[in-house]
């Protein structure tokens, strides 16, 4: 089947993306657990809407999460008591409260962007160049590689795990769709991770059910998912995971899609690898 046919879906793929939007956001994942504990103890039925989202009720106080440039992931909204029992903190109280736990969002966001970043460039083992090396950051690209794939999949989550060949494990570089805090987790042994084994063979794994993705070790619970290898003509550089929140079964085009969505990703990492090559070779003239 000719890649031509899919030139539109290529396009698809921006080349940055400057201010934050909805769909960029990432989950606080603990959240939902803290509003249950607030409305339990304090009476405070409070919701985080993420950027772009709508307010749930029109009576709402907002307190807007911020981060640098005047930029912002979202606000956390605290509605309206209505047949609960009363909260034991003043309206002020309240407003203290929620702005400081807005701080704290904000300090958060920061910090999962930062380690974000740092967990992308190891994936090629890329710093951060000086200079106009490169117009699109290396951790930006990335990023909306497996955002816009996983959007042309019609997939509700994706991550992608670079394969280190040391130790065969396989390690979180980039998610979209799932927690940030993924990323904190240890490195997945290749021996306990059949599906992504099978996939570095150089075969996709569909998995159309719940039961298959638990019995080829999908990282992720969902209802279906898919594994395909990242390579490029020389090395095999890891595993892209795409998940989907229902029972799915996954087409041929789908299948040509990924392939063409993961040789993407792979081409950037191998561009960046060059331009860490770049980078040493100027450094080592400079100083020469």
């Amino acid at each position: 089947m000719s890649q031509d046919l899919y030139d539109d879906m290529l396009r698809s793929f921006p080349p940055q993306k400057a201010l934050l939007d909805f769909e960029d956001v990432p989950f606080f994942g603990s959240l939902p657990e803290l509003f249950r504990s607030m409305r339990q103890t304090l009476g405070m039925d409070v919701e985080f809407i993420r950027a772009g989202g709508k307010l749930p009720d029109l009576m709402a106080r907002c307190f807007t999460v911020k981060v640098e440039n005047g930029k912002s992931p979202g606000c956390l909204v605290l509605l309206p008591q209505k047949k609960r029992k009363n909260c034991p903190l003043s309206p002020s109280a309240q407003d203290s409260f929620l702005t400081s736990l807005c701080f704290l969002l904000g300090e958060a966001y920061r910090w999962q962007q930062t380690f974000r970043k740092f967990q992308e460039e190891l994936a090629s083992e890329v710093p951060v160049p000086d200079g106009d090396l490169t117009d699109s950051p290396f951790n930006d690209t990335l990023f909306n590689i497996i955002k816009e794939g996983t959007r042309i999949l019609n997939c509700n989550a994706a991550s992608f795990y670079s394969l280190d060949t040391k130790d065969n494990s396989l390690r979180l570089r980039s998610c979209w769709g799932l927690p940030e805090e993924r990323l904190l987790l240890p490195p997945r042994s290749l021996h306990d991770s059949p599906g992504d084994l099978e996939a570095i063979l150089g075969q996709a794994v569909l998995l159309s059910a719940e039961s298959l993705c638990k019995a080829w070790g999908a990282p992720e619970d969902f209802a279906s998912a898919v594994c395909v290898p990242v390579m490029s003509p020389m090395s095999i550089l890891g595993t892209l995971w795409f998940f989907a929140d229902r029972p799915r079964h996954f087409s041929e085009k789908d299948v040509r899609l990924m392939e063409i969505i993961t040789g993407r990703l792979a081409a950037e990492l191998e561009r960046a690898a060059l331009l860490r090559e770049l980078v040493a070779l100027r450094s080592a003239k400079v100083s020469a």
